[in-house]
């Protein structure tokens, strides 16, 4: 876009129009990509002093040896060895520059991500195990049919806050549009909890057990949860 409106500066100044007015005609045309009216009168003056040429001339300065495959390839041994490294650690180990580092950590193909959160991680142990009692349940499910998953007793446990307060999204309510905003004290929720154990079945709720206050969870605490169980079911 700019090398457009070098040659429109050209073309201008050969009119013998004025810095001032070929900038608001590139305002006109271009918007806002129009380049700045400092670089319009830059130009203005380069065309007037008879160059033809619409480039950038190359400045002086040291060229960029930054961007080489040997420092590359060090980029990369970096980040092998720390996945969590920042770019500007990089740059100090390497003593290039931060933009340089940048561009080539692009060129590589690198990007941060943030990690999965999973419930837990299972070892080949537990996963094998799973997966047998998965296939388990599959081809009882085979024999049965549906019959089979009514059977099926599913628990969980998590803490339970003694008071959880209504969040933001739950107290919306619905107005007219010149109705008052309705205020609300934020509230959190309480430092006392409770762990708890809940069953169910295809036809509801079966069974809630909660940890008395001193006890801890082990083997003991879940062998009689489920002699509880148990005898809910029957009943």
């Amino acid at each position: 876009m700019s090398f457009r409106q070098r040659a429109v500066i050209e073309f201008l100044v050969k009119e013998e129009i004025p810095a001032a007015e070929i900038h608001q005609r590139l305002q006109r045309a271009y918007g806002s990509v129009c380049m700045g009216a400092s670089s319009v009168r830059r130009w203005v003056k380069h065309f007037k002093d008879g160059n033809t040429s619409i480039e950038n001339e190359s400045r002086s300065g040291r060229p960029r040896t930054a961007l080489t495959e040997r420092n590359k390839e060090r980029v990369d041994e970096i980040i092998e060895d720390d996945r969590r490294v920042i770019v500007d650690t990089v740059a100090r180990k390497l003593g290039i520059g931060h933009s340089a580092v940048q561009e080539m950590i692009e060129s590589l193909g690198c990007r941060k991500v943030c990690a999965r959160w999973v419930p837990r991680l299972l070892t080949e142990d537990h996963k094998g195990q799973r997966k047998a009692i998965t296939s388990e349940l599959l081809q009882r499910y085979r024999h049965e049919g549906d019959g089979f998953l009514l059977c099926i007793v599913t628990g969980d446990e998590s803490w339970f806050q003694y008071f959880e307060p209504e969040t933001k999204r739950q107290s919306m309510e619905c107005h007219h549009l010149h109705s008052p905003s309705k205020k609300k004290a934020k509230t959190v929720p309480s430092a006392a909890k409770v762990m708890g154990t809940v069953f169910w079945d295809a036809e509801g709720f079966i069974l809630a057990e909660f940890l008395e206050p001193g006890q801890t969870t082990n083997a003991a605490r879940y062998l009689q949860t489920l002699h509880k169980l148990r005898r809910a079911l029957r009943d």
